[in-house]
């Protein structure tokens, strides 16, 4: 499965649920005159996003070889790091903690310019967050990478649509931990591939690398359930 796609799925997916929880909250407390801010603060951020990617992308493609070499393993280390943390972070959530954690971020203020920005700005954070991702796979930036992104977004509304407006049952603690699981296999690519952008090394100890992120990731993620079994 193509990394853009389930790069940008991750994101998009707690940016959907965030602001669908964010409007369907102050259509029950009977504010609807504010919901036009929240919608033009997400259309801001999306717009400033990709402003600053193609800003990014830009000065990213005119750096010489060197330059960008650096620039490049930084971002891979970055972007593996993310990953790696969010893997640390849903490993000790449960579906309810993780639909209390995104309901935490919806802050039901009166002010309407207060709801734009406040809609503005967790959009460009995720949005850079995407940015930064895709940078770290910009060997695969082209046309078919691009469908990849926004497949993944539109795949992330309709997911966030059904968990929240329908009686459809999911479980968000099982969507986010198979987006884990697979977002751990490009952690270590890109981890191994950033890593060894300074450092020289035999293609052994790469893939010792490699499998040694895989499988550190995987642990964490799934620690508790591998504890529970032995304690058994």
């Amino acid at each position: 499965m193509n990394a853009n796609f389930l790069i940008a799925l991750r994101e998009g997916l707690e940016v959907s649920l965030v602001i669908g929880y964010l409007l369907i909250t102050l259509i029950q407390s009977k504010k609807e005159h504010l919901i036009k801010s929240v919608i033009y603060g997400t259309i801001l951020g999306v717009i400033v996003s990709i402003f600053v990617g193609f800003f990014l992308f830009t000065t990213f493609g005119e750096l010489n070889g060197n330059v960008e070499h650096t620039i490049e393993g930084v971002i891979q280390l970055i972007a593996a790091l993310l990953i790696f943390y969010f893997i640390y972070w849903l490993s000790g959530q449960s579906s309810i903690n993780i639909s209390d954690k995104l309901k935490s971020e919806v802050k039901i203020m009166d002010s309407g310019i207060s709801l734009l920005l406040m809609a503005s700005v967790f959009v460009i954070r995720e949005g850079l967050e995407l940015v930064l991702f895709v940078l770290s796979n910009a060997h695969s930036i082209a046309f078919v990478g691009m469908i990849s992104i926004l497949l993944g977004i539109i795949a992330a509304v309709l997911i966030a649509y059904l968990f929240i407006k329908t009686t459809i049952n999911l479980n968000i603690k099982v969507i986010f931990t198979l987006l884990g699981i697979l977002l751990i296999f490009f952690g270590g690519k890109v981890f191994t591939e950033g890593l060894f952008s300074f450092i020289d090394a035999t293609p052994l100890v790469e893939q010792i690398v490699y499998y040694g992120f895989v499988v550190i990731s995987l642990f964490i993620l799934f620690k508790n359930n591998i504890l529970s079994f032995f304690k058994k």
